[in-house]
Protein backbone atom coordinates (compact mmCIF):
# COMPACT_ATOMS: atom_id res chain seq x y z
CA UNK A 1 0.00 0.00 0.00
CA UNK A 2 2.87 2.37 0.83
CA UNK A 3 4.81 1.88 -1.93
CA UNK A 4 1.59 2.33 -4.36
CA UNK A 5 1.45 5.38 -2.76
CA UNK A 6 4.72 6.58 -3.59
CA UNK A 7 4.14 5.60 -7.52
CA UNK A 8 0.96 7.48 -7.52
CA UNK A 9 3.17 10.47 -5.91
CA UNK A 10 5.93 10.14 -8.55
CA UNK A 11 3.44 9.70 -11.26
CA UNK A 12 1.75 12.66 -10.22
CA UNK A 13 4.79 14.68 -9.99
CA UNK A 14 6.10 14.02 -13.55
CA UNK A 15 2.88 14.98 -14.79
CA UNK A 16 2.62 18.28 -13.15
CA UNK A 17 6.42 18.82 -14.36
CA UNK A 18 5.29 18.19 -18.01
CA UNK A 19 2.12 20.19 -17.48
CA UNK A 20 4.07 23.09 -16.07
CA UNK A 21 6.86 22.97 -19.20
CA UNK A 22 3.47 23.21 -21.44
CA UNK A 23 1.86 25.65 -19.44
CA UNK A 24 4.99 28.23 -19.14
CA UNK A 25 5.10 28.94 -23.06
CA UNK A 26 1.81 30.06 -23.37
CA UNK A 27 1.89 32.32 -20.24
CA UNK A 28 4.80 34.05 -22.09
CA UNK A 29 3.25 34.18 -24.99
CA UNK A 30 -0.36 36.01 -23.11
CA UNK A 31 2.35 38.39 -21.37
CA UNK A 32 4.39 39.19 -24.58
CA UNK A 33 0.66 39.70 -26.11
CA UNK A 34 0.29 42.66 -22.88
CA UNK A 35 3.52 44.16 -23.13
CA UNK A 36 4.18 47.28 -24.72
CA UNK A 37 7.67 47.47 -27.61
CA UNK A 38 9.65 48.86 -25.05
CA UNK A 39 9.09 45.47 -22.30
CA UNK A 40 9.22 42.84 -24.91
CA UNK A 41 12.80 44.57 -26.60
CA UNK A 42 14.01 44.75 -22.28
CA UNK A 43 17.13 42.57 -21.71
CA UNK A 44 17.35 40.65 -19.40
CA UNK A 45 13.96 39.59 -20.66
CA UNK A 46 11.33 39.69 -17.65
CA UNK A 47 8.03 37.36 -17.58
CA UNK A 48 5.77 40.44 -16.20
CA UNK A 49 5.11 43.89 -17.98
CA UNK A 50 5.94 46.74 -16.91
CA UNK A 51 2.66 48.57 -18.35
CA UNK A 52 -0.35 46.12 -19.37
CA UNK A 53 -1.49 47.65 -22.68
CA UNK A 54 -4.41 46.56 -25.66
CA UNK A 55 -2.40 48.22 -28.40
CA UNK A 56 -1.49 44.61 -30.07
CA UNK A 57 -4.86 43.26 -29.74
CA UNK A 58 -5.95 46.47 -31.36
CA UNK A 59 -3.77 45.98 -33.94
CA UNK A 60 -4.89 42.42 -34.66
CA UNK A 61 -8.52 43.17 -34.54
CA UNK A 62 -9.05 46.43 -35.44
CA UNK A 63 -5.86 47.70 -38.15
CA UNK A 64 -5.84 43.99 -39.49
CA UNK A 65 -8.43 42.05 -40.92
CA UNK A 66 -7.81 39.07 -38.58
CA UNK A 67 -11.59 38.35 -37.75
CA UNK A 68 -11.60 37.43 -41.72
CA UNK A 69 -8.82 35.45 -41.05
CA UNK A 70 -10.12 33.98 -38.48
CA UNK A 71 -13.67 32.63 -40.67
CA UNK A 72 -11.43 31.14 -43.67
CA UNK A 73 -9.54 29.12 -40.83
CA UNK A 74 -13.14 28.16 -39.04
CA UNK A 75 -14.39 27.43 -42.69
CA UNK A 76 -11.41 24.88 -43.82
CA UNK A 77 -10.89 23.78 -40.21
CA UNK A 78 -14.30 22.47 -40.26
CA UNK A 79 -14.63 21.43 -43.64
CA UNK A 80 -12.03 19.05 -43.11
CA UNK A 81 -13.13 18.01 -39.82
CA UNK A 82 -16.47 16.61 -41.41
CA UNK A 83 -14.73 14.86 -44.36
CA UNK A 84 -12.05 13.37 -41.79
CA UNK A 85 -14.77 12.15 -39.58
CA UNK A 86 -17.07 10.87 -42.76
CA UNK A 87 -14.07 8.98 -44.30
CA UNK A 88 -12.77 7.61 -41.12
CA UNK A 89 -15.58 6.13 -39.12
CA UNK A 90 -16.93 4.27 -43.03
CA UNK A 91 -13.22 3.33 -43.12
CA UNK A 92 -12.99 2.10 -40.00
CA UNK A 93 -15.90 0.15 -39.79
CA UNK A 94 -15.39 -1.55 -43.05
CA UNK A 95 -11.65 -2.72 -41.53
CA UNK A 96 -13.15 -3.43 -38.54
CA UNK A 97 -16.08 -5.82 -39.05
CA UNK A 98 -15.66 -6.84 -42.70
CA UNK A 99 -13.91 -9.66 -44.12
CA UNK A 100 -12.33 -8.86 -47.71
CA UNK A 101 -9.18 -10.33 -49.89
CA UNK A 102 -6.20 -8.52 -48.54
CA UNK A 103 -7.49 -6.78 -45.60
CA UNK A 104 -5.10 -6.88 -43.51
CA UNK A 105 -2.21 -5.87 -46.67
CA UNK A 106 -4.04 -2.60 -47.32
CA UNK A 107 -4.88 -1.73 -44.01
CA UNK A 108 -1.19 -1.86 -43.45
CA UNK A 109 -0.43 0.01 -46.55
CA UNK A 110 -2.73 2.49 -45.28
CA UNK A 111 -1.29 3.36 -42.22
CA UNK A 112 2.15 2.98 -44.08
CA UNK A 113 1.04 6.50 -45.57
CA UNK A 114 1.05 8.24 -42.16
CA UNK A 115 5.42 8.34 -42.56
CA UNK A 116 5.03 10.51 -45.82
CA UNK A 117 4.77 14.41 -44.56
CA UNK A 118 3.02 16.73 -46.98
CA UNK A 119 5.53 18.31 -48.44
CA UNK A 120 7.01 14.99 -49.92
CA UNK A 121 3.67 15.01 -52.56
CA UNK A 122 2.76 18.58 -52.42
CA UNK A 123 3.77 19.31 -56.10
CA UNK A 124 1.64 16.68 -57.35
CA UNK A 125 -1.25 17.98 -54.90
CA UNK A 126 -0.54 21.37 -56.63
CA UNK A 127 -0.92 20.61 -59.86
CA UNK A 128 -3.75 18.48 -59.61
CA UNK A 129 -5.48 21.78 -57.50
CA UNK A 130 -3.97 24.28 -60.61
CA UNK A 131 -5.01 21.95 -63.50
CA UNK A 132 -8.94 22.04 -61.80
CA UNK A 133 -8.76 25.65 -61.38
CA UNK A 134 -9.30 25.71 -57.93
CA UNK A 135 -6.35 27.96 -56.52
CA UNK A 136 -7.51 30.22 -54.21
CA UNK A 137 -10.68 28.64 -52.82
CA UNK A 138 -11.79 26.62 -50.28
CA UNK A 139 -11.83 23.52 -51.59
CA UNK A 140 -8.34 23.30 -52.46
CA UNK A 141 -6.98 24.27 -48.78
CA UNK A 142 -8.82 21.35 -47.52
CA UNK A 143 -8.55 18.74 -50.06
CA UNK A 144 -5.14 17.58 -48.69
CA UNK A 145 -6.92 17.35 -45.15
CA UNK A 146 -9.76 15.50 -46.33
CA UNK A 147 -8.36 11.92 -45.41
CA UNK A 148 -6.65 11.34 -41.90
CA UNK A 149 -4.21 7.52 -41.73
CA UNK A 150 -4.60 8.25 -38.22
CA UNK A 151 -8.50 8.74 -38.24
CA UNK A 152 -8.63 5.38 -40.21
CA UNK A 153 -6.55 3.59 -37.27
CA UNK A 154 -8.37 5.35 -34.19
CA UNK A 155 -11.79 4.41 -35.48
CA UNK A 156 -11.45 0.70 -36.64
CA UNK A 157 -9.85 0.22 -33.00
CA UNK A 158 -12.82 2.04 -31.71
CA UNK A 159 -15.22 -0.10 -33.91
CA UNK A 160 -13.58 -3.18 -32.85
CA UNK A 161 -15.18 -2.93 -29.42
CA UNK A 162 -18.34 -2.91 -30.65
CA UNK A 163 -20.12 -6.91 -30.42
CA UNK A 164 -20.22 -8.60 -33.11
CA UNK A 165 -23.84 -9.87 -31.87
CA UNK A 166 -24.99 -6.93 -31.45
CA UNK A 167 -24.57 -6.17 -35.83
CA UNK A 168 -25.71 -9.68 -36.53
CA UNK A 169 -28.82 -8.98 -34.84
CA UNK A 170 -29.83 -6.00 -36.48
CA UNK A 171 -29.20 -8.13 -39.46
CA UNK A 172 -31.36 -10.54 -38.68
CA UNK A 173 -34.24 -8.15 -38.00
CA UNK A 174 -33.51 -6.77 -41.40
CA UNK A 175 -31.32 -3.62 -41.04
CA UNK A 176 -29.25 -3.07 -44.18
CA UNK A 177 -25.87 -2.32 -43.55
CA UNK A 178 -25.99 1.42 -43.86
CA UNK A 179 -28.64 1.77 -40.87
CA UNK A 180 -26.40 -0.21 -39.07
CA UNK A 181 -23.84 2.32 -39.66
CA UNK A 182 -25.73 5.30 -39.16
CA UNK A 183 -27.64 4.06 -36.28
CA UNK A 184 -25.17 1.71 -34.51
CA UNK A 185 -21.64 2.65 -35.46
CA UNK A 186 -21.80 6.25 -34.89
CA UNK A 187 -24.15 6.08 -32.01
CA UNK A 188 -21.27 3.52 -29.99
CA UNK A 189 -18.72 5.59 -31.21
CA UNK A 190 -19.53 9.12 -30.15
CA UNK A 191 -16.99 9.71 -27.89
CA UNK A 192 -14.28 8.75 -30.25
CA UNK A 193 -15.64 10.98 -32.92
CA UNK A 194 -15.45 14.05 -30.62
CA UNK A 195 -11.54 12.85 -30.05
CA UNK A 196 -11.02 12.35 -33.51
CA UNK A 197 -12.87 15.81 -34.47
CA UNK A 198 -10.63 17.73 -31.96
CA UNK A 199 -7.73 16.41 -33.42
CA UNK A 200 -8.82 16.93 -37.24
CA UNK A 201 -10.06 20.39 -36.78
CA UNK A 202 -7.14 21.43 -34.64
CA UNK A 203 -5.04 19.99 -37.51
CA UNK A 204 -6.26 21.78 -40.10
CA UNK A 205 -6.45 24.67 -37.65
CA UNK A 206 -2.30 25.03 -37.61
CA UNK A 207 -2.27 24.18 -41.14
CA UNK A 208 0.47 26.66 -42.69
CA UNK A 209 2.36 25.37 -45.75
CA UNK A 210 0.02 24.00 -47.64
CA UNK A 211 -2.72 27.73 -47.42
CA UNK A 212 0.67 29.43 -48.22
CA UNK A 213 1.24 27.52 -51.24
CA UNK A 214 -2.44 27.32 -52.76
CA UNK A 215 -3.86 31.26 -51.57
CA UNK A 216 -3.23 34.45 -53.64
CA UNK A 217 -5.19 36.82 -52.09
CA UNK A 218 -5.41 38.40 -48.58
CA UNK A 219 -9.03 37.54 -48.52
CA UNK A 220 -8.63 33.96 -48.33
CA UNK A 221 -5.46 34.10 -45.59
CA UNK A 222 -5.88 31.56 -42.65
CA UNK A 223 -4.79 32.40 -39.36
CA UNK A 224 -1.22 31.44 -39.48
CA UNK A 225 -0.71 33.11 -42.68
CA UNK A 226 -1.65 36.15 -40.99
CA UNK A 227 0.24 35.80 -38.53
CA UNK A 228 3.39 35.68 -41.28
CA UNK A 229 2.41 39.31 -42.40
CA UNK A 230 4.01 40.55 -38.80
CA UNK A 231 7.45 38.78 -39.71
CA UNK A 232 9.17 41.83 -41.97
CA UNK A 233 11.91 41.71 -43.63
CA UNK A 234 14.32 43.14 -40.91
CA UNK A 235 12.12 42.47 -37.90
CA UNK A 236 9.58 40.86 -36.10
CA UNK A 237 6.29 42.00 -34.62
CA UNK A 238 6.48 39.60 -31.34
CA UNK A 239 3.69 41.84 -29.87
CA UNK A 240 0.81 41.47 -32.36
CA UNK A 241 1.95 37.96 -33.03
CA UNK A 242 1.61 37.15 -29.38
CA UNK A 243 -1.76 38.48 -29.48
CA UNK A 244 -2.87 36.77 -32.47
CA UNK A 245 -1.48 33.57 -31.38
CA UNK A 246 -3.94 33.76 -28.09
CA UNK A 247 -6.67 34.71 -30.02
CA UNK A 248 -6.20 31.97 -32.15
CA UNK A 249 -5.85 29.29 -29.52
CA UNK A 250 -8.77 30.71 -27.47
CA UNK A 251 -11.68 28.71 -29.66
CA UNK A 252 -9.74 25.39 -29.17
CA UNK A 253 -9.17 25.85 -25.51
CA UNK A 254 -12.83 26.52 -25.33
CA UNK A 255 -14.15 24.02 -27.10
CA UNK A 256 -11.20 20.99 -25.33
CA UNK A 257 -12.73 22.72 -22.15
CA UNK A 258 -16.18 21.30 -22.86
CA UNK A 259 -15.35 18.19 -23.97
CA UNK A 260 -12.58 17.18 -22.23
CA UNK A 261 -14.43 14.03 -20.76
CA UNK A 262 -15.73 13.04 -24.06
CA UNK A 263 -12.59 13.45 -25.67
CA UNK A 264 -10.55 11.08 -23.10
CA UNK A 265 -13.36 8.47 -22.98
CA UNK A 266 -12.80 8.19 -26.89
CA UNK A 267 -9.14 7.92 -26.64
CA UNK A 268 -9.30 5.17 -23.61
CA UNK A 269 -11.49 3.08 -25.18
CA UNK A 270 -9.58 3.25 -28.99
CA UNK A 271 -7.65 0.74 -27.32
CA UNK A 272 -9.86 -1.99 -25.59
CA UNK A 273 -9.78 -4.07 -28.32
CA UNK A 274 -6.37 -5.09 -30.61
Amino acid sequence: MFRERWVQLVAYGVCMVFAVMVIIPFLWVLTTALKTPADISVWPPKFLPERITLENFSQILVKEDFLRYMLNSLIVSLGSMVSILLTSSLAGFIFAKYKFPYKGLLFTLILATAIIPLQVYMIPLFIMVFKAKMMNTYAAMIFPMSIMTFGVFFMRQNIMAIPDDLIDSARIDGANEFWIYMRIVLSLSKSAMMALGIFAFSEAWANFIWPLVVVTTKDKYTTELGLAIYQRQFYIEYGAISAGAVITIIPMVIVFFFLRRNILQGIATSGMKA
